[in-house]
C-alpha cells in the first residue's frame, strides 16, 4: 500500500519497483498524535520525513512572539531535508498539526543506496532539486512580500 502512495510523491514518481522497494527497505513508517514534536530545532537526526497521512506544522521559535508556524505540509510533502543532506542539526520545528503517518528515511542507508545506484541517485536527486527550486522560489516571494510591508512602516 505504501508503494502505490510513494508514485503518487513527486519526489519518487520516476523511481521503477525495484527502487521504490529499496527506498521502503531501509526507511521506517511511524504513526504520531496531534501536538507531538517529530524534529526539535537543533537537535540532529539525519533523516528525510514524507508525510503519508495527516499534517504537519514547520515552525521556528521566535524571541519575545513564540512558537511562529512557516508552513503547513501534507500528505506527500517531505521535510527535514537540510539535515539530511548537511549532517547538521534541524533547522525548524517539525510538529504533528494533526495525527500523523510519517515515513522516515535515514540519510546513511541513502547514501549507500545512491552510491550504489546511480539510476536511482539521479531521478532521486533530479526531482529533489525540483522540489527545493519551488520551494526556494516561493520563500523569494515571501521575502519580497515581507520587505514591501517593512518599508510602509
Amino acid at each position: 500500500m505504501i508503494q502505490e502512495f510513494l508514485r503518487t510523491v513527486p519526489l519518487f514518481r520516476e523511481l521503477d519497483d525495484d527502487e521504490l522497494t529499496q527506498i521502503l527497505m531501509v526507511g521506517m513508517v511511524k504513526r504520531y498524535p496531534e501536538a507531538t514534536h517529530i524534529l526539535v530545532e537543533g537537535e540532529s537526526g539525519g533523516r528525510l520525513h514524507v508525510i503519508t497521512e495527516g499534517e504537519v506544522r514547520i515552525s521556528k521559535d521566535v524571541p519575545g512572539v513564540g512558537e511562529e508556524a512557516l508552513s503547513i505540509l501534507r500528505s506527500g510533502d517531505f521535510f527535514g531535508e537540510v539535515q539530511f543532506f548537511d549532517g547538521g542539526p534541524a533547522s525548524a520545528h517539525a510538529i504533528a498539526h494533526s495525527d500523523c503517518e510519517i515515513l522516515s528515511i535515514p540519510h546513511v542507508e541513502v547514501e549507500g543506496l545512491i552510491r550504489s545506484r546511480p539510476g536511482l541517485a539521479a531521478k532521486f536527486f533530479w526531482a529533489f532539486g525540483r522540489t527545493l527550486a519551488g520551494r526556494l522560489r516561493e520563500t523569494n516571494s515571501r521575502m519580497a512580500t515581507l520587505l514591501a510591508i517593512s518599508r510602509t512602516f
